[in-house]
């Protein structure tokens, strides 16, 4: 799975998920509880969860029937997914977000996607149980796995990257200044959030979060000196669209080349992927084979 394009999928299908609670307690406590009070009007939480079924209930109800389909024929199979790949993509995901600490990806979760990290692991096995039921009678050859890695050499090179911070200032002479500050001993993250004019990184201490040597956005002269800049050691100042940067690293991955055989599966998977009409239809087949019988929603 590509995490830049399937993360929000992701949250979305996660906050549905939660409106899913359980239905019959809620009846009997939740007219008890005030959720708001607008003038002389009550709204109970037997009235907004009312509300929320309305709107989400079968949408709700059908995604917890998929799910379901899926989790017991994949039992019933013996599919299973390689923890290994689950972490994997939990990484990405964690990178995208810039977090450091299992905390700080936690509450990243929390603030941006109203979920928690098992929740989004939870969602990424599904998912990936549900392609591998769509793709389990599916043949693809050494072959065309091979020519498929030869077409796309550039998918499997992955450049350096680095995790980046950042102050930016109007001048080069208050880029000295901070250089200076830096020298004698300020904090760097302190001196970004008081001094750097960049509004996406400033009020972060600076943090750029992870950027590849190739990202546009760098000039020329910046790549050079984040390539052998050293860890927690301060840049020059670096001169870009009239503003100067001081950069600091405080981690790297060197590049790195993906060898045709730790592509494979991926490859296999992704060419299977292809050929299936549609993983509604998939679902709608899952359905049928371990049998769906809709009860009395209650009310």
């Amino acid at each position: 799975m590509n995490n830049t394009k399937t993360l929000w999928g992701l949250i979305a299908a996660l906050v549905l998920l939660l409106l899913a609670v359980s239905w019959s307690w809620y009846q009997s406590a939740a007219k008890l509880h005030t959720a708001a009070v607008v003038g002389d009007r009550t709204i109970s939480e037997a009235d907004w969860i009312e509300m929320l079924k309305e709107k989400h209930g079968q949408q709700v109800l059908a995604d917890m029937i998929n799910r379901e389909a899926v989790f017991q024929e994949a039992k019933r199979l013996g599919i299973t997914i390689d923890p290994k790949r689950i972490s994997k993509e939990m990484d990405q995901i964690r990178e995208s977000y810039g977090s450091q600490t299992d905390s700080e990806f936690r509450d990243a979760l929390k603030q941006q996607g109203g979920t928690t990290p098992e929740a989004v692991e939870q969602e990424i096995t599904y998912q990936m149980l549900l392609q591998e039921l769509a793709i389990q009678d599916i043949s693809i050859s050494d072959e065309e796995l091979r020519t498929y890695y030869a077409t796309h050499a550039d998918r499997y090179t992955h450049p350096m990257k680095v995790r980046l911070w950042q102050i930016v200032v109007a001048s080069r002479e208050e880029s000295e200044q901070v250089l200076q500050e830096l020298k004698n001993g300020a904090n760097f993250a302190t001196l970004a959030k008081e001094r750097s004019i960049d509004p996406l990184t400033a009020p972060n201490g600076g943090d750029a979060g992870w950027v590849s040597l190739t990202d546009s956005s760098l000039t020329d002269e910046a790549k050079t000196i984040l390539s052998s800049l050293e860890l927690e050691k301060n840049s020059p100042p670096v001169e870009s669209g009239g503003k100067y940067y001081i950069y600091r690293l405080s981690d790297r991955k060197e590049a790195e080349q993906i060898t045709f055989e730790q592509a494979k599966e991926d490859i296999r998977r992704e060419m299977a992927l292809a050929q299936v009409e549609s993983l509604d239809a998939v679902l709608e087949r899952l359905r049928q084979s371990v049998g769906v019988k809709n009860g009395q929603m209650p009310n």
